[in-house]
């Protein structure tokens, strides 16, 4: 199958809409993943890509089919869903083949994909079993088991890992693209979790208030956000957002508030020239705070700050520092180190060398980056 195509799409309930606007393009093979939290619009985009919920307003395409006034069962799309939705009368083969059986899908056929789908997913042993006998990882591997015998066009999931520990859903994940790689049909992922998009999808939107602030992959995202919103949203932890003003001396810009002054390159000058004097936001990811001793570029006076250490999180690659500014009125920072620093360092006040190059600064206001990178 083609592409699937969504052009305004909009869904109202009452006074409120729920998603205003969205469109995006899904190629082939594809696998996007709708991020955000709780309310965004997520879920009500996938269910009206299912079919679940009829649009208020704008077009879904499958190929050059438009399908809005189709039904769900004639859209052919398979979708697992947030509590798995099993059939507890129905044994996990059953379930599995329920899909191919309401469709008039031959017994050998059945047994065939049915077997095969269950062997992927390392619950063969468990067919004859009702899922009150089942964990939640294995409730969760017979919905993806119904979704693969399907010859779905499209494949949806509802934050399908969200009821699972960690261990499990991990392995879920890689469960997932597994079926993706083997169907290589476009799907559609919604979850509010951010590490889990950028894990797995090709392409990522970012949605806020029923529309998407960004979309593309992973990696621009995190290294060219658009507006505040999406800088903040992706990344764990979450990037640090300074208030600066703008200030020009000697021909040189510098990023100034009561704890800070630094210098900034000469290559994002432009962009911020008609902001001299007023305050923007300025944001460094917490791996651009480095020890001065082991930065990897030159440190001077002017790309440093100093803060006292609040918290030392430990991690299996290093460590999380949760500092604090030295002023009147203390802001929050965080630093990433890949070795762990000494519990000696609490309370201690420490320098930081900052990598300017790699800072994003937005207007305050509309929230936009002042940058294209």
């Amino acid at each position: 199958m083609a592409s699937i195509t969504v052009t305004n799409l909009t869904k109202q309930f009452a006074e409120k809409t729920a998603v205003n606007a969205v469109s995006f393009e899904l190629g082939e093979h594809e696998f996007l993943v709708l991020v955000g939290p709780s309310g965004c619009g997520k879920t009500t985009t996938l269910r009206m890509l299912a079919g679940l919920e009829p649009a208020s307003g704008g077009d879904i395409y499958f190929g050059e089919r438009r399908v809005n006034d189709i039904r769900p069962r004639d859209r052919n799309v398979a979708m697992v869903f947030q509590d798995y939705a099993v059939f507890p009368h129905l044994t996990v083969y059953d379930n599995i083949a329920y899909g191919l059986r309401s469709r008039g899908a031959s017994r050998a056929l059945i047994h065939e994909r049915v077997t095969a789908a269950a062997k992927t997913f390392r619950i063969d042993q468990l067919l004859k079993r009702k899922p009150r006998q089942l964990s939640g990882g294995e409730r969760q591997r017979v919905a993806l088991s119904r979704a693969m015998v399907r010859d779905a066009d499209l494949f949806l999931y509802d934050e399908p890992l969200s009821n699972l520990d960690a261990q499990l859903r991990h392995q879920a994940r890689e469960d997932i693209v597994a079926l993706h790689n083997q169907k290589q049909k476009p799907s559609v992922y919604v979850t509010h979790d951010q590490s889990e998009a950028m894990a797995m999808g090709d392409r990522i939107a970012v949605m806020r208030d029923g529309k998407i602030e960004q979309i593309g992959a992973g990696g621009d995202l995190y290294k060219s956000p658009a507006n505040l919103f999406v800088a903040y949203f992706i990344g764990t932890p979450s990037i640090n957002l300074f208030d600066v003003t703008i200030e020009v001396e000697a021909d040189e810009f510098y990023a100034v508030n009561p704890g800070l002054r630094v210098r900034l390159p000469a290559e994002i000058r432009d962009a911020l020239q008609t902001y001299v004097g007023a305050p923007v936001k300025m944001g460094l990811r917490p791996e651009d705070l480095h020890s001065p001793k082991l930065a990897p570029f030159a440190v001077t006076e002017f790309n440093q700050i100093r803060g006292i250490v609040n918290v030392i999180e430990p991690s299996s690659t290093g460590c999380a520092v949760y500092l604090s500014t030295i002023e009147g009125v203390p802001q929050d920072f965080t630093a990433t180190f890949r070795t762990r620093l000494p519990a000696t360092y609490l309370e201690k006040e420490i320098p930081l060398a900052l990598h300017l190059e790699k800072a994003h600064f937005f207007d305050p206001q509309s929230g936009l980056s002042l940058l294209k990178r």
